[in-house]
């Protein structure tokens, strides 16, 4: 009987010789948390309230005053009391109707040379989402897209999204424009010719067309079109917005979408901040891009850090910029010029290029 014993009492000896050790001292000039282990503090509300609007990587800078006329909208509605994401489609909505930019009016006519299929969407920092994808023949698809954030989906596309967006009484609109059908046919990159961006050279697009409209006799490329537009916004109250709406690639096969309806990709808003991006879409889809920007920034990553860092972690694959709003900065970086515009609220201030 001795060895059983033993077992219990080594046990009881060992929890009384723990119990009696004395506390370990107190830590003194701790050494500061490494970056990684960092996180974001939200200072207390009321904020003051910002906004920050881009035209699209590769958007000329001299574009920055329609940035600009977005951040003034988007500004009104939330000194207006507005929720964060009624302010961003306000901003949004005055760069659709700017027909410089690929959104709305003024977007890029596909390959067929007639169609023009338009993505969008906004998100608020309380996880609520909406979008469109493929919509076509209306002239502010960030509204139709805010009117999904009410409904139980977060998506619709093509031809429902056509139909939802009548039954709120936009009317039928054709947002082509002679620049942007001029600009596709005179574009110096010819798919006939085979000079065009490596994704497409051993693909047979000819193979794959699938547009209604005959496969037209010259085709031109839209290889640098990436002319995104999107707002992100934070209101006094300690929340965030963010819109984005494009008006897609002409190189693109029917109904092919890219990053802005994609949740977490071309945008996201949380407890820490909001981003919208603009750029190659795929690349942008395969990086969860807005996402994980959104997690540098809950990790205590300043606003033009995190940025920066998205741009380096996609610029080789692909044009790319960001807009970043945080409590306390509005920040973007590009790999290209890129117009865009910022300015708090009460400030008469502007960051961006003049």
């Amino acid at each position: 009987m001795r060895g059983p014993l033993l077992l219990p009492i080594a046990a009881f000896l060992a929890v009384s010789s723990a119990c009696q050790q004395p506390p370990p001292p107190a830590a003194t000039d701790a050494a500061p948390p490494a970056e990684s282990e960092r996180v974001a503090v939200r200072p207390p509300t009321p904020w003051k309230a910002g906004a920050i609007a881009h035209g699209g990587v590769g958007s000329p800078p001299a574009w920055a005053d329609g940035c600009r006329a977005a951040v003034d909208a988007a500004l009104k509605v939330l000194e207006g009391g507005g929720d964060p994401v009624d302010a961003a489609v306000a901003g949004v909505v005055v760069m659709e109707d700017d027909p410089r930019f690929n959104a709305g009016t003024g977007s890029a006519v596909r390959l067929d040379g007639k169609s023009v299929q338009m993505d969008a969407s906004v998100m608020r920092s309380d996880g609520r989402f909406g979008a469109v994808a493929g919509i076509e023949r209306v002239k502010n698809p960030v509204k139709v897209a805010r009117a999904v954030m009410d409904t139980p989906h977060l998506l619709l596309q093509g031809d429902g999204a056509t139909r939802f967006a009548r039954t709120l009484g936009m009317p039928d609109y054709d947002p082509t424009t002679p620049e942007r059908v001029d600009r596709l046919h005179k574009q110096q990159i010819a798919l006939l010719g085979g000079d065009v961006p490596p994704e497409w050279r051993s693909f047979d697009w000819r193979a794959h067309w699938n547009s209604p409209e005959p496969m037209p006799a010259a085709l031109r490329a839209d290889a640098g079109a990436h002319d995104t537009v999107g707002v992100a916004v934070r209101a006094s109250d300690g929340r965030f917005g963010v819109a984005l709406s494009t008006g897609g690639l002409s190189l693109a096969l029917r109904g092919r979408v890219g990053d802005v309806p994609v949740l977490g990709a071309g945008l996201y808003a949380g407890a820490a901040g909001a981003a919208a991006a603009t750029g190659i879409g795929e690349r942008i889809v395969e990086a969860g891009l807005a996402r994980e920007v959104q997690g540098w920034l809950a990790a205590g990553t300043k606003a033009q850090d995190a940025a920066q860092r998205a741009v380096d972690e996609i610029k080789a694959k692909g044009d790319i910029g960001i807009i970043v709003a945080t409590p306390r900065e509005l920040a973007a970086a590009a790999d290209r010029p890129m117009a865009w515009a910022a300015r708090e609220s009460g400030s008469t201030a502007w960051q961006g290029p003049q």
